[in-house]
């Protein structure tokens, strides 16, 4: 018996964590308040890796998530209100893309533009 919950521990455990090529991509990243302002965020990724990143913050309700412009070299695919980019296996220096957020942000309208750098590591 002790050792059945302890190997349903272990997998809960193992369920729970994310894995190696995935996480958070950026630490803490500059918020938005879609009042048609631009950030610029950045992150690393090794070659062959990828990361997700959530836009949810706690007064903002997002209506929509679009690409503006994509990766020239890794590949990015919007999941619910968060992205997951995917460097390529050979990447090497920086590549980068834009994305645009609408919703509300207390009751109010508007919109956000995420700048986003990423560098191979």
């Amino acid at each position: 018996m002790k050792s059945a919950i302890a190997a349903a521990a272990l997998m809960l455990g193992a369920a729970s964590q994310p894995a190696m090529a995935g996480g958070t991509c950026i630490l803490h990243p500059q918020p938005f308040t879609l009042k048609s302002e631009t950030v610029r965020w950045s992150f690393k990724i090794r070659a062959g890796a990828e990361c997700i990143q959530g836009l949810r913050w706690s007064t903002i309700l997002i209506d929509r998530i679009a690409i503006i412009e994509p990766p020239k070299f890794g590949r990015l695919v919007i999941q619910g209100p968060a992205f997951r980019y995917f460097s390529s296996a050979d990447a090497q220096g920086s590549d980068s893309f834009k994305i645009e957020i609408a919703g509300t942000a207390l009751h109010v309208g508007g919109t956000s533009l995420i700048e986003v750098d990423v560098t191979s590591q």
